[in-house]
């Protein structure tokens, strides 16, 4: 024995047995002409695509053609200075949150233009202040405590739609300010501007 098993060919399971004409029948022969002809893979449209991070009560993006084989078009979302929206997600306080929510559907404001707004009124020094380190402290006489720097604290997340400029700007401020993070930055700026 060479170790092989003999197996059946897969195909002897689309045929039936011997017909009394001598030759096996083809079962899926009587399928054939049931489904509509395939067009060829060129001739099918692509779906118009919807970007998933657009929420659904914005208004209709324009419709932009894509250079492909075919001519279909896809809404494109662009901002007025050209960069692509993402949405960032940051965590606030429980309360921060809270009054985050209560102005945003009292004024019908978006978060993202709360957060605009919040920049405009509260001022670097503000923020900057926030972020310095707490003095260490002076518990004994042998080893010195070291200072530690501020960092953004646990919270509910709030989604925010920023272009690549507004996230640019945001990083050049968490730089400039010796802000932990983006999250804590914006947290700050929120919590200052709402109290």
């Amino acid at each position: 024995m060479n170790g092989m098993i003999k197996r059946s060919s897969v195909g002897t399971s689309f045929t039936t047995p011997k017909t009394s004409g001598g030759e096996p029948k083809d079962r899926a022969a009587g399928l054939a002409g049931l489904l509509p002809p395939r067009p060829p893979a060129s001739a099918v449209p692509e779906p118009l695509v919807k970007d998933a991070l657009e929420p659904e009560a914005a208004p209709s993006p324009t419709m932009v053609p894509v250079p492909q084989s075919s001519t279909v078009t896809r809404p494109v979302t662009s901002s007025a200075s050209g960069g692509g929206v993402a949405t960032i997600g940051v965590y606030l306080a429980p309360l921060t949150l809270d009054r985050a929510r209560e102005v945003s559907l009292e004024r019908r404001i978006t978060y993202t233009d709360l957060l605009v707004e919040a920049f405009d009124f509260v001022t670097d020094t503000q923020l900057a202040a926030e972020f310095l380190p707490v003095e260490p402290l002076v518990q004994g006489k042998a080893m010195p405590t070291r200072a530690r720097r501020r960092r953004g604290t646990a919270g509910i997340q709030m989604n925010l739609r920023l272009s690549s400029e507004q996230r640019e700007w945001l990083d050049a401020k968490v730089q400039a300010l010796g802000a932990p993070s983006r999250s804590a930055l914006v947290a700050e700026a929120l919590r200052l501007h709402l109290n």
